[in-house]
Order: structure tokens, then sequence, then C-alpha cells
């Protein structure tokens, strides 16, 4: 694991400068505030800082057994019907419209996947489809997919 984490470190290191550079080279600022090259140059320090803390820590540990480096097959299989429920939300989004197709996904979520009782999935998928949709419709304006009936 020692040496995997020094590969990762340098790997880091190496496209942490050259995006560094590269956004070096475009404009910091505009008239109005940051330009298009402040937030892609301060991301690439700070992936640089922690791509050599990675190797430092690497370097100064000792080498040490690990097990097995993957997860459990139930953590596999929780994985796999999260991704399945990303892609049938998205499948489903422009046709159910934002509300319903939210509403819906967290449930499976926090029902399915996390197990928990029907009653809180239905609490927790109500109120945080109810919170997305007051932060993003009516606060930032911005236009959520509807479905027939408009909502």
């Amino acid at each position: 694991m020692r040496r995997a984490d020094q590969v990762t470190g340098i790997v880091m290191l190496v496209f942490s400068l050259t995006v560094a550079y590269t956004s070096w080279q475009m404009p910091q600022r505009v008239e109005f505030g940051p330009g298009m090259g402040f937030l892609p140059f301060w991301l690439a320090v700070i992936m640089a800082v922690l791509s050599v803390l990675l190797l430092f820590h690497a370097s100064v540990r000792k080498s040490a057994s690990v097990g097995n480096p993957f997860p459990a097959p139930r953590a596999l299989l929780n994985v796999g019907m999260v991704i399945a429920g990303l892609g049938a939300y998205i499948a489903v989004l422009d046709t159910a419209g934002f509300a319903v197709s939210t509403v819906v996904y967290i449930a499976y979520l926090v029902s399915v996947v996390q197990k928990e009782r029907w009653l809180k999935s239905a609490l927790i998928s109500l109120l945080s489809t109810a919170g997305l949709y007051i932060v993003f419709q009516i606060l930032l304006e911005v236009k959520l997919p509807k479905n027939i009936f408009g909502f």
C-alpha cells in the first residue's frame, strides 16, 4: 500500500502542477470578479499540497500488511443498487418531473439501500425534495423538469 500511495502522490502532483500551470495562463481576474483561471488554479494548488502530504506520509510510515483492499460484497451490492437507481432516476426525470422522480429516488435510497422504515423514508424524501425545490426553483430560479401535471 505504501508503494501505491507513493505512485498516486507523484501522479497527482504532476497532474496538479500541470493544471496549475495551464490555469495560470488564463485570466485570473476580470472586471467584476475572478476570471476563468482563478478556481482551477487554486484547486490545483490545494491538490498539489495534498499530493505532497500523501507522498510524505507514504514515505515516512513503515510498510504494514494490508488485508483485502476491496469492499465487502454487500457494500458492492449497495453501490450497484445506488447506480441502478440513479440510472432509473435519470431515465424518468423528464417524463415524471423533478418532484415525483426525486421523491421516489430518495425514498428508494433510504428505504431499500439503507433499509429504514417506510414512514421515515417517506418523510425524509418529501422534506429533501421540498428543500431542493425551494433552493433551486424558488431561490435560484432554475427551471426544473415538470411532468404533464405541472409538478
